[in-house]
This record gives structure tokens, C-alpha cells and sequence, in this order.
């Protein structure tokens, strides 16, 4: 009976689901559009450009780095600026010394198809805060680290956004 009543409730759930109209968030605009995306990255060989060029490969979106000498007339150029990361305490402890700080990753892109200006140059950001544990150095570059790692996955998704919007 137990079974029953599971599997009645997977149904009604999965049924709602559909009724709702959530669908899985997917890049399939961005590959319908743009087979090939030219990429300019200021730092070709950073995490963010890793990164970033994972996403397009799992959106079916073939990748070129640089310019190519003949750019197509109709070629769609990606161009993402350096990374900039700023760091600043934000609170203090009692002896005076920074006991949170906010990082703060950003980007410059623009993207474009020929003449046509998709995404108009803009910064895109992210913005963390953690606790810096004074007994723990080596543990807080570490997560300071997967903080960053992080950031940058969230600022790909920013652009694969941006993307898929400027597909439509």
C-alpha cells in the first residue's frame, strides 16, 4: 500500500510539474543561433576561460579563440575582458583586525555578430563575503579558493545567460 500511495504521489507531482510549465533550463537558443562563437578573452588561460568554454561545448556551441584573420561577415565575436578581483574587510574584531571580508569578481563583455552589437560592452559581477578564521591560515586561503572557483562559475552562468538572451 505504501508503494501505491509513493507512486501516486510521484505521478501527481511530475503531472503538476508539467502543468506548472517548469522545464530544465537548457542552451538550446544558443546553439540554434551561433554554431560558432569566435572567443576573445583577455586571459585565454585562466579558470574563467575554462570555464566559460566547458559551458559552450555542453551547449553544442563550437569555440575559436581569437580572431580569426578572415572574420565571416556574420561570425558571432565573444569578448570577455581580464578578471578583476577586489577584496575589503567589511567587519572587525575586537582587536581591531578584519574578521569578514567581501570578494568582489568581475568581468567586462560585449558580444557581436557582424555589424550588429548583441551585448553591449558591460561588466558583469559577483559578489561574496566569508569569515577569515585567525587560528586557521592555511584553511581560509583555501576556501578563499573555492570562494573564487565558485564566483567564477556563477559569472559563466551570467554570460550563458546573457547569450541565450541575445539568441532570441
Amino acid at each position: 500500500m505504501a508503494k501505491c500511495a509513493k507512486f501516486i504521489s510521484f505521478v501527481i507531482f511530475v503531472i503538476t510539474l508539467n502543468e506548472c510549465g517548469f522545464a530544465i533550463r537548457g542552451n538550446d537558443a544558443i546553439s540554434y543561433r551561433f554554431d560558432l562563437i569566435q572567443l576573445n578573452l583577455q586571459q585565454p588561460n585562466s579558470e574563467l576561460s575554462r570555464f566559460l568554454r566547458r559551458s559552450l561545448d555542453v551547449a553544442n556551441v563550437e569555440t575559436q579563440l581569437g580572431i580569426s584573420a578572415e572574420p565571416n561577415s556574420n561570425s558571432a565575436i565573444l569578448k570577455i575582458g581580464e578578471e578583476q578581483i577586489a577584496s575589503r574587510p567589511v567587519t572587525f574584531n575586537p582587536r581591531a583586525r578584519a574578521a569578514q571580508h567581501e570578494l568582489r569578481l568581475s568581468i567586462q563583455i560585449s558580444f557581436e555578430q557582424g555589424e550588429q552589437t548583441l551585448i553591449r560592452p558591460e561588466t558583469l559581477y559577483v559578489e561574496r563575503t566569508y569569515f577569515e578564521d585567525l587560528e586557521n591560515i592555511v584553511g581560509n586561503q583555501e576556501e578563499v579558493g573555492i570562494i573564487r572557483n565558485e564566483m567564477r562559475r556563477e559569472l559563466v552562468n551570467q554570460v550563458m545567460r546573457r547569450l541565450q538572451a541575445a539568441s532570441n
